[in-house]
């Protein structure tokens, strides 16, 4: 707890007075499931004293909610698992600037909004994962691979309208355009093995079962499933294996988890330190560790489970375009019934 502590001091936290008395809490709308962040939270609150009050829930649902209250939202900080989701929260006036050089210092620009409205927590890649028996991964070095004619009735996915997959092809029209991310598309979709259903887990399961031998999912789901309580699923992580496509260009298409103060906090300085407590290092680890997604911070290593993947290189230099590409990814995807 020393350490920790020190470490708070270092990066200038204060805990605010509103009127003489201390302000010892701040509210989270999150976007991401409470036990993927309660680890984190419970260190904040233990070094700071601040409690922090979650609402967790679907997406649209607490967007929802934010632009129903207003100004009478109770609702310091944003959490979400999606950049669109952040950009989209900004563009409807829900969120307001942070000037922290702390954030700046830490974030890398790619993957911060440029006048602070949003910062990046942690990266989320979207890999290929394939049947070590059946597919030989030196096959498959890019996400186009997927559309040849040998990988027809093999390959599963969830559905296209997912924002998991709606935001990958909005990074495919970014990098080349809409009518090669349309041809990709209808390629994929010509090799599907069956009718897009369920999350990223079950696409994995798909395989492990011999419904498919490659699947599109976000890595920390395979990550996740090598210490699940379910021996089934221990043994999906076991007989897969994973590919970082696009190594020798862009990169793997990444996404990002990412924090924002809302418009209408009354406990400013109290959310600020709270999204700058997730960028300290003991937080990164733990996003690391705990999650198996990837440190935003570059002076923080992927956990050893990740590293052992293989080296990654991820396409940070989309993120920022992605919400703008959204309209023709979907587009793209009702024409191609993903």
């Amino acid at each position: 707890m020393k350490l920790l502590l020190t470490a708070v001091l270092a990066w200038s936290l204060v805990v605010v007075k509103a009127h003489g008395e201390e302000i010892e809490s701040v509210n989270v709308y999150s976007f991401r499931e409470a036990k993927l962040i309660a680890p984190i939270i419970e260190r904040f609150s233990q070094a700071t004293g601040i409690k922090v009050n979650v609402v967790s829930g679907k997406a649209d649902k607490l967007l929802n909610r934010l632009i129903k209250d207003g100004d009478n939202s109770f609702a310091d900080v944003l959490l979400t698992t999606n950049v669109a989701r952040l950009e989209k929260a900004k563009q409807l006036g829900l969120l307001q600037p942070i000037d922290s050089v702390y954030l700046k210092t830490h974030v890398p620009a790619p993957l911060r909004d440029r006048q602070g409205y949003w910062h990046g927590l942690s990266i989320r890649a979207r890999a290929i994962f394939y049947a070590r028996d059946k597919v030989n991964p030196a096959s498959i070095t890019r996400y186009r691979d997927l559309t040849a004619s040998q990988w027809q009735g093999r390959i599963c996915t969830r559905k296209g309208s997912h924002i998991y997959n709606r935001s990958m092809l909005a990074s495919f029209v970014a990098l080349h355009g809409q009518a090669s991310a349309k041809r990709w598309t209808q390629g994929l979709v010509a090799n599907l093995a069956m009718r897009p259903t369920g999350g990223d887990r079950d696409q994995l399961r798909n395989i492990n079962s011999g419904k498919c031998d490659l699947a599109i999912a976000n890595s920390y789901y395979y990550g996740m499933m090598s210490q699940s309580a379910s021996q089934q699923d221990r043994e999906v992580y076991a007989n897969l294996g994973v590919i970082w496509p696009e190594q020798a260009g862009a990169g793997t298409h990444v996404n990002i988890s990412g924090a924002a103060i809302t418009s209408a906090a009354k406990n400013k300085q109290n959310a600020q330190a709270f999204i700058e407590f997730l960028l300290t290092e003991q937080a990164q680890e733990m996003y690391a560790d705990i999650n198996h997604e990837l440190p935003i911070r570059r002076d923080i290593q992927a956990s050893g489970l990740v590293g052992s993947w293989g080296d990654f290189k991820g396409d940070i230099d989309s993120v920022q375009q992605l919400y703008s590409h959204l309209a023709a990814a979907d587009s793209i995807i009702a024409d191609t019934s993903w």
